[in-house]
C-alpha cells in the first residue's frame, strides 16, 4: 500500500488548523457568556472535528447526491449564470441601501474616497492622519474610474472587482479540481452574503479578493508550464499581484514569503524554483518601489508603505484585546503633530508596553486568530446597523445576520469535513498548500498588529474553492460515472 505524500499531509495540517481555529472562533465570537464557556466551546469544536474525521466523507457524499448542488450545465452557462445572479443580488442591495458616506460608510471608506478625488485633482496625498497613513492601493484603483464615472465609481469598483473575482476563482478552481470545482466555487462566491453587501461600501479588501487568487493562479501556472521564459512571466504577474496587495493592505508586505516557501517546500531547490522566486520578487519590487520612493521623497527617510505604527501601539497597551481601540487611536494621534515622530514614538512606546506586560500581549496574540475567523457579518453591519450618531440595534436585523453567519458556518463545516477525513491526503494536490498558506497568512501578519474580521476577506475565494472541492470530490468517489478530475502537471497531481 503506497503512503500519502508529505505535501498532502502538510496540506491536511494546514486545513485542520484552519478548521479548528474557525470552528472555535465562530462559537466564541457569536455565543457570548462567562469565561467558563471557553471550555465548552473547545469541547464542541473537538467533538465536531472528531465527527468530521469519522463521518465527514459519508456526509459529504450525501450532500453531493443532491444534484442541484453540483454543476451539470456547461462551464460557460454555469459561470455566466453565477455572475448574473451575483449582479442581481448586488443591484438589489444597491437599491435598498444606497452608498451614503458616514451613513453606511465608516471613516476609512470616506478617507479613501477623498484621497481618490485628490489623486484625480492633482492635490497632495494627505489626510488629517498624515501623508502616508492611508495605503494607496484602493485610492489609485478608484481614481482610475472617477474621471469617467464620477460618483458612480464606488459602486462600479465593487461590480468590477466582483466580476473579476468570479472569473479568476473559476479559473483557479478549474486548474485545481476541474470545471465542476471552478463552477461551484464561483457560485459560492457570487451568493456569499457578506461579500454581496460590500457592494455599497468602499472596502479595500474587495481588491484583495481579486488579487490573492490572481497571485495564486499565476504562481501555480509558473510551476506548471514547460518553458522557463513563460514561467518567469507568470511569476512576475504573481509577484506584482502580491505587491499591489501590499499597497492595498500593508500587512501583506511579507506575503511573498508564502510564494518562496511554497516553491522550496513543494518543488525543492530546482532551476524552476529559482526562476519563480526571483521573478516573483522582481514583480513585487517593481510594484511597491515607486510608492516607497515617494515616501522617502516626502519624509526624507525610509518608510515602507504607511506610517501605521499606531496599529501596533493600540494593541500593545495593557487594556487592549487585540482589536481596534478608539481611545488608543486618539492617544496615538496625540503623540505628536509630526507624522514621522509620531510613527517612531508609537513603535518605541508599543515595544515598551510589550516589555512591561508581556503576558497580556501574548494573550491578545493567542486570541487574534479567533477574532479573524470568528464572524463574517461586518459588511452587513455597516449597511444595517451603523448610523452616525445612533445606537446600534442588532436585534432588529437578527435574520440577516443569521443568514450571513449561517452561510459562513456551512462553508467552514464543509471544509472541516473534507480536510479531516482520511481520504483528504489522497485527494489533496501539492498546489493546495499555496492556498492554505495564503488563507492562514493573516494570522501571522496581524499577530503584532490590530486584527479584524475584514482581514480574512482576501481568502474568501480560497474558502469557496475548498468547499467546492469537498463536494465535487465526494461526488466523484460516490458515483463511478462522475466526471474524473485530471491534470497533467506534477504540482496539480495528487500524492
Amino acid at each position: 500500500m503506497r503512503n500519502a505524500s508529505w505535501p498532502a499531509m502538510l496540506s491536511q495540517v494546514f486545513g485542520g488548523s484552519f478548521a479548528a481555529v474557525a470552528l472555535f472562533g465562530f462559537l466564541w465570537m457569536n455565543f457570548t457568556g462567562s469565561s467558563g464557556h471557553v471550555a465548552a466551546f473547545a469541547l464542541v469544536s473537538v467533538v465536531t472535528l472528531a465527527v468530521a474525521r469519522w463521518k465527514g466523507g459519508s456526509i459529504l457524499a450525501e450532500l453531493s447526491g443532491i444534484r442541484c448542488l453540483l454543476p451539470t450545465a456547461s462551464p460557460t452557462v454555469w459561470l455566466s449564470s453565477a455572475v448574473v445572479l451575483g449582479l442581481a443580488l448586488r443591484i438589489l442591495v444597491m437599491m435598498l441601501f444606497p452608498a451614503i458616506p458616514m451613513h453606511n460608510w465608516n471613516l476609512d471608506h470616506v478617507r479613501y474616497w477623498d484621497l481618490a478625488h485628490k489623486l484625480v485633482d492633482g492635490a497632495d496625498y494627505d489626510e488629517p492622519e498624515g501623508r502616508a497613513y492611508w495605503p494607496p492601493g484602493l485610492p489609485l484603483a478608484v481614481a482610475a474610474l472617477l474621471p469617467l464615472f464620477g460618483s458612480a465609481s464606488a459602486v462600479l469598483y465593487n461590480i468590477i472587482t466582483f466580476v473579476i473575482a468570479q472569473i479568476i476563482t473559476f479559473m483557479l478552481g478549474r486548474v485545481l479540481g476541474g470545471w465542476r470545482v471552478g463552477c461551484l466555487a464561483a457560485f459560492f462566491l457570487a451568493v456569499w452574503p457578506n461579500f454581496v453587501f460590500a457592494v455599497t461600501l468602499l472596502n479595500k479588501e474587495c481588491l484583495l479578493i481579486v488579487l490573492w487568487p490572481v497571485a495564486a493562479y499565476f504562481y501555480l501556472r509558473a510551476h506548471e508550464v514547460l518553458l522557463d521564459k513563460k514561467a518567469g512571466l507568470f511569476a512576475v504577474f504573481a509577484g506584482a499581484s502580491v505587491g499591489y496587495s501590499a499597497l492595498t493592505q500593508p500587512s501583506m508586505l511579507l506575503l511573498p514569503i508564502c510564494l518562496a516557501l511554497f516553491s522550496i517546500l513543494i518543488t525543492g531547490w530546482r532551476r524552476r524554483t529559482c526562476i519563480c522566486v526571483l521573478a516573483a520578487t522582481c514583480g513585487f519590487v517593481a510594484v511597491v518601489t515607486p510608492w516607497m520612493v515617494r515616501n522617502y521623497a516626502v519624509f526624507h527617510r525610509f518608510m515602507p508603505i504607511t506610517s501605521g505604527a499606531g496599529h501596533f501601539y493600540m494593541v500593545a497597551q495593557p487594556r487592549s484585546d487585540g482589536r481596534f481601540d478608539a481611545l488608543g487611536s486618539k492617544e496615538w494621534v496625540a503623540l505628536s503633530a509630526d507624522e514621522v515622530v509620531r510613527n517612531e514614538q508609537a513603535y518605541s512606546l508599543g515595544i515598551q508596553a510589550v516589555r512591561d506586560h508581556p503576558l497580556h500581549f501574548l494573550s491578545t496574540v493567542l486570541r487574534k486568530p479567533f477574532y479573524l475567523f470568528g464572524q463574517d457579518i461586518k459588511n452587513i453591519y455597516w449597511n444595517f446597523d451603523h448610523q452616525d450618531g445612533k445606537a446600534d440595534t442588532p436585534g432588529k436585523h437578527v435574520l440577516i445576520y443569521f443568514i450571513s453567519n449561517g452561510f459562513y458556518l456551512a462553508i467552514i463545516l464543509i471544509i472541516s469535513m473534507w480536510v479531516m477525513t482520511k481520504q483528504y491526503v489522497w485527494d489533496a494536490t501539492p498546489a493546495l498548500n499555496l492556498l492554505w498558506m495564503f488563507t492562514l497568512y493573516p494570522i501571522f501578519a496581524h499577530s503584532l498588529f490590530e486584527v479584524a474580521e475584514r482581514h480574512h476577506y482576501g481568502a474568501l475565494p480560497f474558502m469557496a474553492i475548498f468547499a467546492a472541492m469537498a463536494l465535487v470530490l465526494a461526488g466523484r468517489h460516490a458515483n463511478a460515472d462522475f466526471d474524473e478530475i485530471a491534470d497533467g502537471a506534477e504540482i496539480m497531481s495528487t500524492g
